[in-house]
């Protein structure tokens, strides 16, 4: 059932909480396609994994939600989902959401089978709004964030955003790697560049010169899991191969279930402008899921992935922040010398590994790898926010530390689309 929400007075006192959730590829959570028991499980997992955990630590956006609405985005992918390319089917998706932000002509599902735990209203122009995307409808989200951040006046309306598995992420992306590519021909896939991350800043805290306090006017939480090469961990090395093809393996093992993890199994990552970055570990390379899929007892695949995830690491840009877009290197090694130290390190490591999935214990005394393997980085302990980095266009020869570099916002250009709901009568 489509309802075509238009703009309305309310005499509503309390202001709601609405999410506007969006479905990922295959899923515009509307019937034929979706049925309602579907489309409530996905909605109640999104507000109780992602949304009201994201308010309850602190991340600056919005919730408890006391509303949510299943949002229609086609969710087609020529030649694997529908008829539609990708580019038509986020074009229509971002119209649609720019309506229900705008309380104008909002299609969304309104069966009354759908029965989220918090509800399911119709928006209305009080309300303060929570976008929600996954997958092709997070590059809506991102998209429709950065139409709101070219055509903001002080005084808009704040809006939260939610972006899971997204093929923007500023370093991490495959649609933000490949910037300044042309559009791939037949599948109509542009390259979008990098989820923005400036917008406003509606509060300083009183601390102008901080901006861990800052209150913003679009505060985002992106989550990627590691690995998913189309949803947000595709490496910076192509001509790495064995990189190339563990993310491709990510995406066909891991990338379906990235939505349905709960946020407090991420590891943070930082913060950059308004956006906070969140990662979900893998633990076993998706290279090698194949094997654990036969059968492979655990220890030789714990042996593996030891020298396999340092080579694999290699490809990554992993001291650079996840908030800072950065495109393709045309080196399919990063320091030869250090991953050769790395490479032979990771041997002991790896039979410890071994040794330690048979119940021995790691006889030779090294110490279990982190998230990215021996000699990687390590993920921040605290939150700490950078100001957002320039975008850098197409092919990059290497990478810089994103500690290091810190230059002023910059905003992706496009033609500007002021929504306004205060004037929605």
């Amino acid at each position: 059932v489509i309802v075509h929400e238009t703009a309305r007075t309310t005499t509503v006192a309390l202001q709601a909480t609405t999410a506007l959730i969006m479905g990922g590829t295959g899923h515009p959570l509307l019937a034929p396609t979706d049925q309602p028991p579907f489309v409530t499980a996905y909605l109640n997992n999104a507000i109780n994994s992602y949304i009201d955990s994201a308010a309850a630590v602190g991340t600056g956006t919005a919730g408890p939600a006391t509303n949510a609405d299943a949002v229609y985005t086609p969710e087609q992918f020529f030649p694997v989902a529908g008829s539609g390319t990708f580019g038509n089917s986020v074009a229509t998706g971002l119209a649609n959401l720019h309506n229900c932000i705008a309380v104008s002509g909002c299609v969304y599902n309104n069966d009354p089978a759908v029965t989220p735990t918090v509800g399911s209203k119709p928006p209305v122009p009080t309300d303060q709004f929570i976008v929600f995307g996954y997958s092709q409808s997070a590059v809506i989200a991102a998209l429709a964030k950065r139409d709101l951040i070219n055509s903001y006046q002080p005084g808009d309306p704040s809006t939260s955003f939610f972006l899971v598995a997204d093929p923007m992420r500023p370093n991490g992306g495959i649609l933000m790697r490949f910037k300044g590519f042309p559009t791939i021909p037949l599948l109509n896939i542009p390259f979008y560049g990098a989820a923005p991350t400036d917008s406003a800043v509606v509060n300083d805290g009183g601390t102008p010169n901080d901006p861990s306090d800052d209150t913003y006017a679009y505060p985002t939480v992106d989550v990627a899991q590691q690995y998913d090469g189309l949803g947000g961990d595709f490496p910076v090395r192509p001509l790495n191969l064995l990189a190339t093809v563990n993310a491709i393996a990510g995406y066909v093992y891991l990338h379906g279930n990235v939505v349905n993890q709960p946020l407090t199994n991420a590891l943070y990552q930082g913060k950059v402008g308004d956006t906070s970055y969140y990662l979900y570990p893998t633990s076993t390379l998706p290279i090698l899921m194949p094997l654990q899929q036969i059968g492979v007892p655990k220890p030789i695949l714990g042996f593996l992935d030891a020298p396999l995830r340092v080579i694999i690491e290699d490809a990554y840009a992993r001291t650079v922040s996840p908030g800072t877009p950065t495109g393709i290197s045309i080196l399919p090694i990063g320091n030869p010398v250090a991953l050769a130290v790395h490479l032979v390190e990771s041997i002991p490591v790896g039979i410890d590994n071994a040794l330690q999935d048979l119940g021995v214990g790691r006889v030779l005394g090294t110490t279990a790898p982190g998230t990215f393997g021996v000699g990687g980085p390590s993920l921040p302990v605290a939150a700490a926010t950078t100001t957002p980095s320039k975008p850098t266009a197409g092919v990059v020869s290497s990478t810089k530390s994103a500690t290091a570099d810190r230059p002023a916002p910059t905003r992706e250009p496009r033609a500007k689309v002021h929504i306004d709901r205060k004037s929605v009568v």
